[in-house]
């Protein structure tokens, strides 16, 4: 038996919108609330693409667009001596 099968799926989705329709219904949970995620500010995204350049200048090939700027910054450092 699937007790109450789509507000379970709907408290799992991260989206504010649950956490405002349900936490009227009675549904509140702490970790879907509206304000906590309308008060954090989104991270300021460094210029991935000048990192992105001198992994290539560096390395010789093209980083894999999945990393972050701590880690194209790790993978230079540890890329090969510079004379």
């Amino acid at each position: 038996m699937r007790h109450l099968g789509y507000f379970t799926r709907a408290l799992k989705a991260n989206d504010p919108r649950y956490a405002r329709v349900f936490g009227k219904l009675g549904y509140s949970r702490s970790d879907l609330s509206a304000d906590d995620q309308a008060a954090t500010p989104e991270p300021v995204e460094e210029d991935l693409g000048a990192l992105r350049d001198e992994y290539h200048r560096v390395l010789g090939k093209r980083p894999f667009n999945g990393w972050d700027a701590a880690e194209l910054r790790a993978r230079i450092a540890a890329g090969p001596a510079q004379p």
